[in-house]
């Protein structure tokens, strides 16, 4: 069990959240730079991370959030599954419960819909593709994900909310920023030779 100070509620008799957003590092571990681990910010790479992902499109499931350090199949709360080529459609699976989360051809957003937060957007900034927000029905950001410098260091910012909802941001954002990846590496491949031409 996470402490809940870290999520910004006080705790599980105290729903209500404490104001503010709260903020996490996401860095690259020193051992192996295809996991990702998730610290409160300002707390250094060495300490326990609160949770780890690892993202690959080579790998079945593409996406894995867990817990700490990642060490074991029983560590593991969600994953993830990117579409295939010509889909929209990505497979998540958060505690044992699946959802999909589905892209915009129009406007690149992906939406999804769950118990945690309702139906929510992530969209992509226009100019760079490298920041996400997270936006509910009406409008209000919830959380923000996005990169620092050429350190590999991302960061997301995000509403104070339970676990559920940090696992879920975690898991759908870093999913978004692969499928985006994805498409990236595709049209640089595609363009290439006309560029060469």
């Amino acid at each position: 069990m996470l402490s809940p100070e870290i999520f910004g509620i006080r705790s599980a008799k105290h729903r209500t959240p404490s104001p503010g957003n709260v903020s996490f590092s996401i860095r690259p571990a020193p051992w192996d730079s295809q996991r990702l681990l998730v610290h409160p910010a300002g707390y250094p790479i060495e300490s326990p991370p609160v949770l780890s992902l690892v993202a690959s499109k080579q790998a079945n499931p593409n996406v894995v959030l867990s817990r700490g350090w990642g060490g074991g199949p029983f560590d593991v709360i969600g994953t993830a599954e990117l579409p295939s080529m010509f889909g929209f459609t990505s497979h998540l699976t958060l505690r044992g419960e699946p959802l999909n989360m589905r892209m915009s051809q129009m406007s690149g957003s992906f939406s999804l819909d769950h118990k945690c937060m309702g139906p929510v957007k992530w969209k992509t900034d226009g100019i760079s593709g490298k920041t996400l927000e997270l936006r509910d029905r009406s409008g209000t950001r919830l959380a923000k994900f996005g990169s620092r410098g050429h350190s590999g260091e991302k960061y997301i910012e995000m509403v104070a909310g339970d676990e559920c909802f940090v696992e879920l941001v975690l898991l759908s954002g870093m999913t978004a920023r692969a499928v985006n990846k994805t498409i990236s590496e595709a049209t640089a491949e595609v363009m290439s030779p006309v560029v060469g031409a």
